[in-house]
């Protein structure tokens, strides 16, 4: 018998390196006397349990298992496999189709007997309540602390953290008044203020912790962590967020906790408890301001830019952002890094929109674009529901075969096989997934129905190609439509040369 073994401590710490080795030493002496062979070791050193996808031994077993590389995998006990009831059971089945027995010394478990997958879910419900358990139990006593004006994490930037309580650094805390000056008294976006600091070679908040791949650049959300953390007032405010055990598709995709914001009311919050570096009454100034601007860009975005996602940088090749303020467009790159990186290339929307509506006047004026035009439109729409129709079989085959699963659940719930706790939390699990799948066929079946309207609509598509011909102008939004419908890029020179490229080939262009 060819066997591997899975072994997973939590952390780095000596102590727990040593669990790992005795781990793998009584697997040696377990595989040594039954006889078999041993055939590949795999140990994650301080990961975590809850999720699998930082545990990159896990999935390397996993992907040896299946090129046949080993008939058994040993594991101390199912806590060690994982603390997810998900996980235990997708790993498992995995598994097992692959021809591979999963046996756990300590719980007694193997997956190749007949009552395996109920036990594997009870033990690896048991592991998810254990760690989630020891998650409340370890917030409940940092709380406690915080409560009495200890600090608990990573410092703010500008504050070392020494015997729990944050003090001013020197060297860092005068940029911090500085980010506020520049923000409040002197108008700054908090870009400019970015690339302040970088011609400055300040520090970033992640080298001066000397965190693993930190960047030597701040950016503007560096700054606006500073000016929206209330620690710089003098105030403690910890505990403004939580995780969130129960988003486990999140959780899974991204390899750690999602955390939950919690309401102000809810903050562990202990004034004046340490050296502020900015007075409250600034800080309210601050967010007050941050909040106009936020609400003014939200307002002001109600509807989408006539040529967003369609105008762009010829030299950088970014796109050209709107500026609302300035009613016209301007290069990204030039906008956030200053004319170090590009130049601006600002052009005004209505200059733009005026030349690119002489272009298509022209195109539309001449027969033979007329049907290159008709020919693009029904391209795209056969390639789209090429594309919608092999999704949508592709989740109808999921769909059934999450039906198939549903039924087995119950077959055995019914023939006592498993217990009601255990069919409701599987069935749940199923039932997700397939809500998910569900909503997507009803979002595809409304695109495909849309689409097959396509040539009966073309005859109203040609009417609005041919308006402009007329110069006659739709509304601001069917324009839009109509632009995207048919040009691909635009680019603006900063000599303020438009260049068009269409969707389709322009007959009126030499060569073409």
């Amino acid at each position: 018998m060819r066997c591997a073994v899975y072994a997973r401590v939590s952390t780095g710490l000596d102590s727990q390196k040593d669990s790992l080795e005795n781990q793998v030493s009584f697997f040696e002496n377990f595989i040594r006397e039954k006889g078999w062979e041993l055939v590949g070791i795999y140990a994650d050193e301080g990961k975590s349990g809850t999720s699998t996808v930082k545990r990159k031994e896990l999935q390397r077993l996993m992907k040896d298992a299946e090129q046949g590389g080993f008939d058994v995998v040993l594991i101390k006990s199912i806590s060690r496999w994982a603390r997810d009831t998900v996980d235990s059971l997708t790993l498992v089945r995995k598994l097992k189709s692959l021809g591979v027995t999963v046996i756990s010394a300590k719980d007694g478990y193997n997956s190749s007997e007949d009552d395996g997958e109920l036990r594997l879910t009870i033990f690896s419900m048991l592991a998810q309540s254990q760690s989630e358990d020891i998650s409340t139990n370890v917030s409940f006593g940092i709380a406690e602390k915080s409560r009495k004006g200890v600090f608990h994490g990573t410092p703010p930037y500008g504050y070392d953290k020494i015997r729990g309580k944050l003090v001013p650094n020197p060297l860092h805390a005068p940029t911090v008044k500085l980010i506020f000056r520049l923000y409040l008294e002197e108008g700054w976006g908090m870009q400019k203020i970015a690339n302040y600091l970088n011609a400055h070679n300040i520090p970033t908040p992640r080298s001066v912790l000397g965190a693993k791949n930190a960047g030597d650049k701040w950016h503007d959300t560096a700054v606006k962590i500073i000016l929206k953390n209330p620690n710089y007032t003098g105030d403690l405010v910890q505990g403004r967020s939580k995780v969130d055990f129960k988003d486990k598709v999140y959780n899974q995709q991204r390899g750690y906790k999602k955390r939950i914001v919690l309401e102000q009311d809810k903050w562990i919050i202990v004034p004046n408890a340490h050296e502020a570096l900015v007075t409250k009454e600034e800080f309210e100034a601050v967010q007050e301001k941050i909040n106009k601007k936020a609400e003014k860009v939200f307002r002001g975005r109600g509807t989408k830019s006539l040529f967003a996602r369609i105008a762009f940088c010829p030299d950088c090749g970014a796109g050209l952002n709107y500026m609302y303020d300035r009613k016209g467009y301007i290069c990204a790159t030039y906008k956030k890094n200053g004319s170090k990186r590009c130049s601006k290339h600002y052009i005004k929307h209505e200059l733009l929109k005026e030349r690119v509506l002489m272009d298509i006047r022209e195109l539309a004026s001449n027969s033979l674009n007329m049907k290159s035009l008709v020919q693009l439109a029904l391209k795209r729409a056969g390639n789209k529901m090429a594309s919608a129709t092999d999704e949508l079989q592709r989740i109808l085959r999921e769909l059934e075969s999450l039906r198939r699963e549903k039924n087995e659940l119950l077959r055995l719930l019914t023939r006592q096989v498993i217990d009601q706790a255990t069919y409701e939390d599987q069935f749940q699990f199923i039932d997700k997934d397939y809500k998910a799948l569900l909503h997507r066929k009803m979002e595809l079946e409304e695109l495909l129905s849309k689409e097959k309207d396509t040539e009966t609509s073309l005859s109203a598509f040609q009417k609005e190609i041919q308006q402009f011909a007329q110069l006659e102008m739709p509304d601001e939004e069917t324009l839009r439509q109509v632009l995207h419908k048919l040009i691909d890029k635009v680019f603006v020179h900063e000599n303020g040369r438009i260049e068009i490229h269409y969707n389709f080939k322009n007959p009126m262009l030499k060569g073409a």
